[in-house]
Order: C-alpha cells, then sequence, then structure tokens
C-alpha cells in the first residue's frame, strides 16, 4: 500500500510539473508570431461632445507574422465615407499585449485572445494618439491564417446579428436593434428584426442584395416599405470556405451619427 502511494505520489507530482510548465510556456510564449493572417476589424469612435464628430471604421488588418501589418478600411465620419489603406508594425510583447504603429502616426494598444495553434483568433484595441477627450476603440476577429478567394458563396446560412445607434446628439433618439440576417450564398438577403428607436418597439422584414469582394469586404442593400439600409462589411471565422461571422457598419446614415455591430452564424 505504501508503495502505490508513493507511486501515485509521484505520477501526480509528475502531471502536475507538466502542467505547470506548459501553462508556463503558453504564458509567456506569445511573439508577433501569434498574430498571423487576415483579421476582421470593427472599431468606433466615442465621444461625448456634440460638436465633435462620431465615427466608426470597419475593414480588414493582415499581419505576417513578422512584424508588418496592412489596413483596408471603409470609414464613415459625420455622415461622410472614406476608405483607403494604411501599412505599418506592430509589435507582440510575450504576455500578450502589443502595440500597432501605422504610417498615418497613429497607434494603438492592443491585447490579443483566444489562441489556437499558436496564433491568435481574435484582439482588443485601443487609440492610444488622441489627446481629446474622446476613445476609439474596437475588436478584430480572424478571418483566416492563409490568403482566400472569397464570393457571395463564402456566406451563406442565417446570422443573429445586433447592432447600435451612436451619437452624442441629445436630441436624437437613441437606437438599437436586434434580428436574423439570412443569406442565400447567391446574393440575396432577408431580415427579421425587432428595433428599439426613441423607447418605441417595432418589428418587421428587410429584403434586398449582398456582395462579397474577393478578400472577404462586402457590401448589403436591405429595404421595405418603411426603411432601408446600407452596410459595409468583412467577413470573419471562416471555416471551410464558410463565414461563420462578419462585422458591418452602416454606410447611409446622415448626420452626426454612427450605425455599427456583428452578426454571427447560427
Amino acid at each position: 500500500m505504501q508503495s502505490f502511494r508513493r507511486r501515485f505520489m509521484q505520477v501526480g507530482a509528475s502531471m502536475f510539473m507538466t502542467i505547470a510548465l506548459a501553462l508556463s510556456a503558453h504564458a509567456g510564449g506569445f511573439s508577433n508570431a501569434s498574430l498571423k493572417g487576415s483579421y476582421s476589424f470593427l472599431g468606433n469612435h466615442w465621444t461625448a461632445n456634440p460638436n465633435s464628430n462620431e465615427s466608426a471604421r470597419v475593414g480588414l488588418w493582415t499581419f505576417d507574422g513578422a512584424g508588418n501589418w496592412t489596413e483596408s478600411y471603409t470609414q464613415i465620419t459625420d455622415g461622410v465615407v472614406t476608405t483607403g489603406t494604411v501599412s505599418g508594425t506592430y509589435t507582440v510583447k510575450s504576455n500578450g499585449t502589443g502595440t500597432i504603429s501605422s504610417s498615418d502616426g497613429t497607434q494603438l494598444a492592443i491585447t490579443i485572445n483566444s489562441i489556437a495553434a499558436g496564433v491568435a483568433q481574435g484582439l482588443q484595441y485601443l487609440l492610444t494618439t488622441d489627446s481629446s477627450n474622446e476613445v476609439e476603440s474596437g475588436t478584430a476577429v480572424l478571418q483566416s491564417t492563409t490568403a482566400q478567394n472569397y464570393s457571395v458563396a463564402s456566406l451563406k446560412g442565417s446570422f443573429g446579428y445586433q447592432w447600435n445607434e451612436w451619437t452624442a446628439n441629445v436630441n436624437q433618439p437613441q437606437e438599437g436593434d436586434v434580428g436574423v440576417v439570412s443569406f442565400d450564398g447567391k446574393g440575396n438577403v432577408k431580415v427579421s428584426y425587432t428595433d428599439m428607436l426613441g423607447g418605441v418597439l417595432s418589428t418587421g422584414t428587410l429584403t434586398g442584395t449582398y456582395t462579397v469582394n474577393s478578400d472577404g469586404s462586402g457590401t448589403m442593400s436591405e429595404k421595405s416599405n418603411k426603411v432601408k439600409f446600407d452596410d459595409a462589411f468583412v467577413l470573419n471565422s471562416v471555416v471551410a470556405g464558410q463565414a461563420k461571422g462578419l462585422q458591418f457598419l452602416n454606410t447611409d446614415n446622415n448626420g452626426n451619427t454612427v450605425i455599427s455591430g456583428i452578426a454571427l452564424k447560427q
């Protein structure tokens, strides 16, 4: 019995040390190689000043695993839509925090998360070069670790979604929306929604069309006899050629407001 107990304690100690070493290696094992591939991102610029422009940005980040980074984006600021590209460098510390520095002079603080096979499946970020009383922050989700060629067939099935309207204008009614958006894989989309606008509840349906570019960015347009929406989006969480999620930004709202959200496959 004593011999059994000694062997049990030895095995238990060995297992404990193995687990402890594995956790220690994982906890301190992050590097630039932990970010590799294309990531969809969505960021919002928050302000409580009605004289300052609300803004939001959706697009793609591509990391090469060696400290170089590029971005393509669609942005809306005070109702004006712009698109563009920037590039720069990034660093990831051993604890999973880091920075992104772009060619336009901006810098972001980042924290990576959801590591699988040594690669981050997502990250959170915060703009650190804005000295005004405003905040710009957001999230990025892995699209794919390798280059892909996307089409409308890459977006198929039913997705649960949620979006919010952001504004610093106290005279503007606050709005939020949840529902299901269904893509047929051929360019047609249907939406069923529940909406709160200025404290008033409504439900309804929309129909429309969507496009997907080869890099996984795209657009959709949905309407009913009451409302119409145009959105820019980027696919993420692609498995076997099919997107499991997306981030989107409304591109036809007027005035100093922003509408943005996410959708996840059911």
